[in-house]
């Protein structure tokens, strides 16, 4: 049976040759291009012949390999495996409003007090805290798909589908704009963007919820470009509203002061405790739909 790397007594009597020198030489096997040259050989071929013809210490190093490969399985439990599997996925989407802020926190404390702690995940290739956030859950969720200083433009055009492929979604809520703004991007490319990433989520998920935020105001500089983003966000929204995708507003703009932005652009624990009070509320409505089977 061939493989793409060649005949399968090819592969072993390599492997077998490549084990005896590093055995003979008292050098470790899993240097470089040794460890390589196993992993190329861990190809579907016939296990059989290998263990026909290898010696008792090949056979080790090879059980030693698997073994390595299944560790990341082991890290979780079956009974938490199935668990994550089965829970609704929320996506926290965004920039460093969502990275370095503690609004995620306050937000699962409220679906902690509403009883789906259990039943909800959050999801990203992200899993951290880098603000200390404290709420009162202290097991929160901490996974998100926010990346401090990223543009809009760039998350739809080149990370948002593999995210999506990798960490996949039943909710993305996002709040996106800010350094398009800061970078000179015009409103019309920031909604193109918004456009591209609903389209890549429904793509990933044709049943995808989306919570779309009015973007913070800014507390230096100018907020014209933010304030044109969020005038055109209303109906930007109410035109790609969907019953089987719906897309609702999150307004985190109107009523935020920006004395809670703790250095003019980020929130402060109050500015976060105010965003969570916007964010939360749809984002549990969507949870007691998916729930219920909506």
């Amino acid at each position: 049976m061939k493989t793409c790397a060649g005949e399968p007594s090819t592969q072993i009597d390599r492997s077998l040759r490549l084990h005896q020198a590093t055995q003979d030489s008292g050098h470790e096997f899993w240097e470089g291009d040794k460890k390589a040259d196993l992993l190329a050989l861990l190809a579907p071929i016939h296990y059989d012949h290998v263990l026909k013809q290898a010696p008792q210490s090949f056979k080790m190093q090879l059980s030693n390999l698997l073994t390595i490969a299944l560790a990341g399985l082991a890290a979780a439990s079956p009974v938490e495996l199935v668990e994550r599997q089965q829970k609704l996925r929320i996506m926290p989407l965004g920039d460093s409003i969502t990275e370095i802020a503690c609004w995620r926190a306050f937000v699962w404390d409220q679906i902690a007090a509403a009883g789906f702690a259990n039943q909800v995940q959050y999801v990203g290739s992200q899993n951290s805290n880098p603000q200390g956030c404290r709420p009162t859950t202290t097991n929160w969720d901490q996974r998100h798909e926010g990346h401090s200083g990223w543009l809009a433009i760039d998350i739809a055009n080149n990370y948002l589908a593999n995210w999506l492929r990798s960490t996949p979604a039943d909710i993305v809520q996002f709040m996106l704009g800010t350094n398009d703004v800061f970078r000179g991007r015009s409103t019309n490319d920031i909604i193109a963007a918004y456009t591209k990433m609903v389209q890549i989520m429904r793509a990933a998920n044709p049943k995808m919820k989306i919570i779309v935020d009015l973007v913070i105001p800014l507390g230096v500089g100018s907020n014209s470009g933010i304030q044109a983003l969020n005038a055109r966000i209303p109906a930007w929204a109410a035109g790609l509203n969907t019953t089987e995708s719906p897309i609702v507003i999150a307004d985190c703009n109107t009523g935020y002061k920006t004395s809670d932005l703790r250095d003019g652009v980020h929130p402060s624990i109050a500015g976060d405790q105010f965003l969570a009070t916007k964010i939360g509320p749809p984002l549990l409505n969507y949870i007691r739909e998916s729930l219920a089977g909506n």
